[in-house]
């Protein structure tokens, strides 16, 4: 009887045990899996913050971006790749305080996809306010020198009075402008020049002149900003009458016949004006360099030379350079730019 009572309590006893071993394995399963929840959470909340964080970085890369990036008209919306996002920015305008300023409202979204989840983008967004410049290049001489002497010889005219009339544009025939304003001194050896007043010889410095031009020369200048043409002009008979491009050249040009056109003519080192050499518009230089007295060339608009530093001694033999306001106004517009305003750049949501 004692041994038959002891294999029923081994039984018993061994039952027990297993049910306490599963209940064990269970727990431990519970814990495991609660321990992968947790860690999964947190790993996919990190993901999620970073993520987030990233995609707003993006937003205001773009709309940065966007805002430096912006020559002439304000475009509606653009994409633009940044890291692991997009950016997407759109413009709208919202306020004209006169023709020259418009207040512009900007809105960039970023978004970043996770390869894990990938129907789950992180969306962030930021936006903020900028003001259009539409004209930036005061509009003060038919010819800016930032220094050195400059010697008008021969056949050499610079007139600031205005060749523009109503019929070529509707702001035409104004009052016009100085003649030449420099940071040096002009000497006339069979040469003339005048104007409203004929010459503003005011500015003690390159840096003055340069100043007073508001000119981002450091921004239009480099290779990595983008214009419209670069390295050589367009085909001007293709293009619309009325389109004054951005036409940038990296380096020393003597621009001859068949550099003629019109809009903004950026050369980023000496610029020469060459043989029957005409031009619209507004041409900025690194430096004036000398004109020889059977080149003649034509310039109706504004000539700024000297933005690298103060222009050194030239002899300009021949050729006119006069303004014209028409010519100015449109390539002025072709130069117009967004300043972000101070403050005003927040995140939306």
């Amino acid at each position: 009887m004692s041994g038959m009572a002891s294999a029923r309590r081994s039984e018993r006893e061994g039952g027990f045990v297993l049910a306490m071993v599963v209940m064990f394995l269970f727990a431990i399963a519970v814990a495991s899996a609660t321990g992968y929840l947790v860690v999964g959470s947190e790993f996919a909340m990190s993901n999620a913050s970073r993520d987030g964080n990233e995609a707003l970085a993006v937003a205001r890369a773009g709309l940065h971006r966007f805002s430096s990036e912006q020559l002439g008209v304000v475009g509606d919306s653009v994409s633009y790749a940044i890291g692991d996002g997009i950016a997407q920015v759109t413009s709208r305008r919202v306020f004209v305080q006169d023709s020259l300023n418009h207040l512009y409202y900007l809105r960039s979204e970023g978004t970043v996809t996770n390869a894990r989840y990938p129907g789950i983008p992180a969306r962030r967004v930021v936006s903020g306010y900028a003001w259009h410049r539409r004209n930036p290049i005061p509009l003060n001489a038919a010819v800016w020198v930032s220094g050195g002497e400059l010697r008008l010889e021969a056949s050499t005219s610079i007139d600031g009075a205005d060749h523009a009339t109503l019929a070529d544009c509707a702001g035409g025939a104004t009052v016009g402008v100085t003649g030449i304003a420099t940071a040096g001194t002009v000497v006339t050896s069979g040469g003339t020049y005048a104007g409203n007043p004929a010459l503003d010889a005011s500015y003690a410095s390159y840096s003055d002149l340069y100043n007073a031009a508001r000119i981002r020369w450091d921004v239009l200048s480099s290779a990595s900003f983008p214009v419209d043409f670069e390295g050589s002009p367009p085909n001007f008979a293709a293009l619309p009458a009325d389109s004054f491009p951005v036409v940038r050249y990296s380096g020393n040009l003597t621009a001859h016949y068949w550099w003629n056109g019109r809009g903004v003519l950026i050369v980023t080192g000496r610029f020469r004006p060459g043989y029957q050499f005409e031009w619209d518009g507004i041409i900025l230089a690194g430096e004036l360099d000398g004109v020889r007295n059977w080149y003649q060339p034509q310039v109706r608009g504004m000539l700024i030379a000297g933005l690298n530093a103060a222009n050194p001694n030239e002899r300009i033999q021949s050729g006119s350079f006069d303004y014209h306001s028409c010519n100015v106004y449109s390539a002025n517009a072709s130069l117009s730019y967004l300043e972000i305003v101070d403050g005003s750049i927040f995140e939306v949501g």
